[in-house]
């Protein structure tokens, strides 16, 4: 046999384990992951040593034998390392103090025994590196099984389980080859010992392989995974829309009937009148049909009660309906005005005044009827909390500024405020300070905030009522 064949094999092995942590390093490229970093790492030191090893009959052996067997140990306690944090629950653990205690020993025991032995490598010294060996394999076994358990599909695990078993066994074949002194020297032409050392490599060649697989098939799976959740998602997200627009409607609903019987008086109001205006008009014409100009202002009467009545209506269809969700500029002092018409009734029959402080031309980009949802839930609340609190001047303050890009929107009114602790909580689903409240409101009108990229908050004012304040982008 060519006397070079146990170095050429060393040597081709080198290239193959550089060929991995080349491959490794493309496929993780600024990827933080430390499994995939550790792995390259053992491959590129095992690449090193291999090579170097090759040619130690030209180098000390402190470096070439002594150095390059503690780099082996550690590249292989490295892949212990790396397969470990494949597992979820060990991803960011620090490396173990075994993985640079073990190649550090290794070294340090090497050299005293070569220097005590005359300088040369004997058949010990090369038992103990192969036990080495053995032990950082079986770590890596170790790993392999228990990783496997957090995976469905195992396949790939259990390959690399076969290959470290064979391994092992190919080293504990070594030890025997040593102890028997059949061949104590590892570039030794000896035919089992050439199959071993090519057996070894090819499967340590073979185990990088089935890593780069295994990473390969895991990003697939973690791929196909994430599309399943993301479709998952979408339709959560879909159902989540569905339900905010049912509650919306429920929510709607519910304070229109808190304003029904006022409302229904508004319009009672007006057209009561134009029908005493029309008995009184037909009266006229029997009477008196040529008094004209008595007859124009009684029409003309008439005609401003129906536009009162119209209005209340036209206002109260834009509320109770909500067929276009478009978002659009909206005039904020328009739309606020319109609400107040809706209100009055309900603000009279409370006794409560209610101001308005806002430029003409501030405008904002929102769903006009969701965000004139959000303004009738909050002065219904405030009507509420003024009746509960049986005050004898009952106001609402509504204020409008501009700061910066953003108009601030703050609904004030002075009654005893809201509960300690609570400013947060009534924003949330299914919580409300009223006995008969359903909870959504306050929920509802921060989610239809939100979609319009403001944010709503409340508190407690100095003189002890509640302020809630919006925030929207000025349009």
């Amino acid at each position: 046999m060519n006397p070079f064949t146990v170095q050429t094999i060393f040597l081709f092995y080198s290239a193959l384990s550089f060929l991995s942590a080349t491959l490794i390093g493309a496929l993780f490229w600024k990827r933080k992951d430390r499994s995939a970093k550790l792995w390259l790492w053992g491959c590129l030191l095992t690449s090193i040593a291999t090579a170097i090893t090759a040619h130690r009959n030209n180098i000390p052996l402190t470096i070439s034998y002594s150095l390059m067997v503690s780099f082996e140990a550690l590249s292989i306690l490295l892949f212990s390392e790396s397969l470990k944090r494949l597992a979820v629950s060990q991803a960011e653990v620090k490396l173990s103090l075994l993985t640079f205690i073990i190649p550090s020993t290794l070294f340090l025991v090497i050299e005293f025994a070569r220097q005590i032995g005359g300088g040369e490598i004997t058949p010990a010294i090369s038992a103990l590196t192969t036990s080495t060996f053995v032990i950082a394999n079986v770590f890596c076994l170790y790993q392999t099984v228990q990783v496997k358990k957090e995976f469905e599909n195992e396949i790939f695990f259990n390959f690399l389980s076969i290959f470290f078993g064979v391994v092992i066994t190919l080293y504990l074949v070594r030890i025997f080859i040593i102890a028997s002194g059949y061949s104590s020297h590892s570039f030794d032409i000896q035919t089992l010992n050439v199959i071993t050392w090519f057996g070894l490599l090819l499967f340590g060649a073979i185990r990088n392989l089935a890593y780069i697989v295994l990473r390969l098939h895991m990003g697939f799976t973690e791929h196909t995974r994430l599309n399943s959740m993301n479709l998952r998602l979408s339709d959560v997200l879909d159902e989540r829309n569905e339900m905010i627009l049912s509650l919306q409607k429920l929510n709607r609903s519910a304070s229109i009937n808190a304003l029904a019987s006022t409302i229904s008086h508004e319009i009672n109001q007006p057209l009561g009148a134009s029908r005493l205006n029309a008995q009184f008009a037909e009266m006229k014409l029997e009477s008196d049909p040529g008094n004209v100009s008595l007859l124009k202002e009684l029409i003309k009467s008439i005609l401003e009660d129906i536009n009162r009545a119209s209005t209340i209506v036209k206002n109260l269809s834009r509320l109770s309906s909500n067929q276009n969700n478009s978002v659009a500029h909206v005039n904020l002092a328009e739309s606020i005005n319109q609400v107040i018409e809706i209100s009055k009734g309900k603000l009279r029959s409370s006794k409560t005044t209610i101001e308005l402080n806002c430029a003409s031309h501030y405008q904002i980009n929102v769903n006009v009827s969701e965000w004139q949802q959000v303004l009738i839930n909050l002065i219904n609340n405030a009507i509420d909390a003024l009746d509960e609190a049986d005050i004898g001047h009952k106001k609402i303050e509504i204020c409008a500024k501009q700061e910066g890009k953003t108009i601030k929107i703050s609904i004030q009114d002075n009654g005893h405020g809201i509960a300690a602790g609570q400013e947060t909580k009534i924003f949330d689903l299914m919580v409300s300070n009223k006995e008969a409240g359903s909870g959504i409101g306050l929920w509802l009108s921060k989610t239809i905030i939100n979609r319009f990229g403001g944010e709503i908050s409340a508190h407690n004012t100095s003189d002890g009522g509640a302020c809630f304040v919006i925030e929207l982008p000025k349009a």
